[in-house]
């Protein structure tokens, strides 16, 4: 039999109906039924290998994965790169940040709200550096990845100088330093102690004297909680540094200052250190620097450029008598591009890369250690591993509204009390101010 005008029209309707209810079942996914978030770009600087690693992992997990694709920028070029392209409308939908970073790119992201990410299940779910990436509004970033700053010591050369290990505080630095350093007949440093007081030559050179400072009480920079006569606005970053505290009997920055750059006067005993050195990650490999302060990844460039170096890693010397200890670590997010060609899908993502999955999965492949601590590692056959585990749990930071001219104030600071040109409180006194200068540039902040 024929069929009429009305059945074939209605076959044609449920044949359309049944192909649009098979399209639409196959974006949701085993996990719960949730659609496809389609294509995602990811941009860093981060290794290429270990991302697509813990993507590769991700996508076996949850198919909402399935689109997205991560692009490893170069380290040196990777601001300027990301800018140009949002500018050009060519850039990602997510973007990785240190809170280095953050200030360079906090007018070109969009902030992940409290409604989607609540403030209380952040402060719960990352470590305490993390909420840096709070603002009133939300947050600039999800923490994904952090690093803190360790202490590498060399078992070899504190054996021969007749200590079993290196000091936990920093006051102890000072006592074993001309037992451990070595000088030449002529007086020229051979083999030294520890590398401080230096900038060009000592690596992480402002993260060690962040590390000091907020040890003694100095975050640095901090949000203002009810609005201030430099700072309007309630949640406004403001900076601290250089101030002293209420009832304190020194400046905080002060005294860190005049500890860190002890260790380059010649004429104190515990000189250990100047600019005629080597660079301290090569003097440490090459077993003439006792101690190294770096980063937890720096472990495995450290074995890999010197496999017969007898040496530990530790926490950061303290300051002792302080009930909390403090290292600096280095944190990195996931941040949601303004000109993100797929904003929801981006932020279902960051979500997910900032979860507790997503998080295991980017540290067992960089072998960094959890920036959550929902997720757990066990470390016990890895002495190096616990060390930056449980440094990442008392790391803090800053958020530095522009790296590059921030590292010219640090480093005035130190070469001028270095030099003999100015007194730490003078220095001290001058870096605030520009850090204010700096920060006022930096409104997106």
């Amino acid at each position: 039999m024929k069929m009429s005008t009305f059945q074939l029209v209605f076959t044609g309707v449920c044949i359309v109906l049944v192909m649009v209810g098979v399209a639409v079942f196959a974006t949701f996914n085993a996990n719960g039924g949730r659609s496809a978030t389609g294509t995602v770009v990811v941009w860093g600087s981060v290794d290429q290998n270990s991302v697509d690693q813990a993507l590769q992992v991700l996508k076996a997990q949850d198919k909402s994965f399935q689109g997205v694709t991560y692009i490893q920028k170069n380290a040196a070029t990777y601001n300027s790169d990301l800018v140009n392209a949002m500018a050009s409308g060519q850039g990602p939908d997510l973007f990785f940040a240190s809170q280095e970073q953050i200030g360079v790119f906090a007018d070109k992201l969009q902030v992940v709200p409290y409604s989607a990410v609540s403030r209380a299940t952040f402060t719960d779910s990352f470590v305490d550096e993390g909420q840096l990436f709070l603002s009133t509004q939300g947050s600039l970033a999800l923490p994904i990845f952090i690093d803190p700053l360790v202490m590498y010591w060399n078992r070899d050369m504190f054996a021969t100088a007749g200590f079993a290990a290196p000091p936990k505080y920093w006051n102890g630095f000072l006592d074993i330093a001309s037992k451990v350093t070595v000088k030449s007949n002529s007086g020229a440093l051979t083999k030294s102690l520890v590398a401080l007081g230096g900038w060009g030559n000592v690596l992480y050179a402002k993260e060690i004297i962040s590390a000091l400072v907020m040890q003694a009480g100095d975050p640095i920079l901090a949000r203002d909680a009810t609005g201030s006569a430099g700072s309007p606005q309630a949640g406004a970053l403001r900076v601290v540094f250089g101030d002293r505290p209420q009832g304190a009997t020194e400046n905080p920055a002060v005294s860190a200052l005049k500890f860190y750059t002890e260790f380059a006067n010649p004429s104190k005993t515990s000189y250990s250190w100047n600019n005629a050195m080597p660079k301290s990650i090569d003097a440490f490999a090459a077993g003439d620097l006792a101690v190294y302060f770096g980063l937890s990844s720096d472990y495995a460039t450290l074995v890999a450029r010197n496999p017969n170096l007898h040496f530990a890693v530790a926490l950061l010397p303290q300051i002792e008598g302080n009930a909390t200890h403090v290292t600096f670590g280095e944190l990195t997010g996931v941040a949601v591009s303004r000109t993100a060609a797929n904003p929801a899908g981006a932020l279902t993502i960051a979500k997910k890369l900032g979860g507790q999955a997503g998080v295991a999965a980017l540290a067992e492949a960089t072998g960094l250690p959890p920036v959550r601590r929902d997720v757990l590692q066990d470390t016990s056959a890895n002495a190096p591993a616990t060390a930056a585990a449980q440094s990442a749990l008392i790391a803090a930071g800053w958020l530095d509204p522009n790296a590059a001219k921030t590292d010219v104030i640090f480093q005035s600071m130190i070469e001028s009390v270095v030099s003999g040109k100015y007194q730490p409180d003078q220095a001290v006194s001058q870096a605030a101010q520009a850090l204010r200068t700096v920060l006022q540039a930096s409104p997106a902040l």
